[in-house]
């Protein structure tokens, strides 16, 4: 199954859009894996940010996706837990694995209502370009350890 990271907006430090995409190109050895974003919505209130970026998100996803959100207070877990889950997630997909990073106001409640599954990466809030090249490692680390790559120590 596909893996895509779908996030509001696009990366705009090109150091960092430079990582993440190392990251994807390496997954990519193990499985379909994209970089996929909708537009991030500027110069309104933080509710209709959200309320327009949520639409956005949900139009991008189709129903036989597996939405993963990632949100501070979703399910956190350890390395090798982590590739556990995300193996068993791929095997039961009956599309593609979304995993959702929202704006900088986070996620509409109908993109919550949406999810499959909640993770977060960290309790603690992560700069919002940040969010996809940390993502992208613990995949990559993840399917490491899947199949047996000396990359997690």
């Amino acid at each position: 199954m596909k893996i895509v990271i779908l996030t509001v907006g696009r990366i705009k430090d090109a150091h960092v859009s430079s990582l993440t995409n190392r990251y994807i190109s390496r997954l990519r050895t193990y499985t379909p894996v994209a970089l996929e974003n909708v537009p991030d919505v500027k110069d309104q209130e933080p509710s209709k940010r959200i309320a327009r970026e949520g639409a956005m998100i949900l139009k991008a996803i189709n129903d036989r996706d597996y939405l993963v959100t990632l949100e501070e207070c979703g399910v956190q877990f350890d390395s090798i837990s982590f590739s556990a889950w995300l193996r068993s997630s791929l095997e039961a997909a009956r599309g593609r694995v979304v995993m959702v990073i929202g704006g900088a106001f986070g996620l509409s409640d109908e993109v919550r209502r949406r999810s499959d599954f909640s993770l977060s990466l960290s309790e603690m809030t992560l700069p919002h370009e940040l969010c996809p090249l940390f993502l992208a490692e613990q995949l990559y680390r993840a399917a490491s350890i899947a199949n047996g790559v000396k990359y997690h120590h």
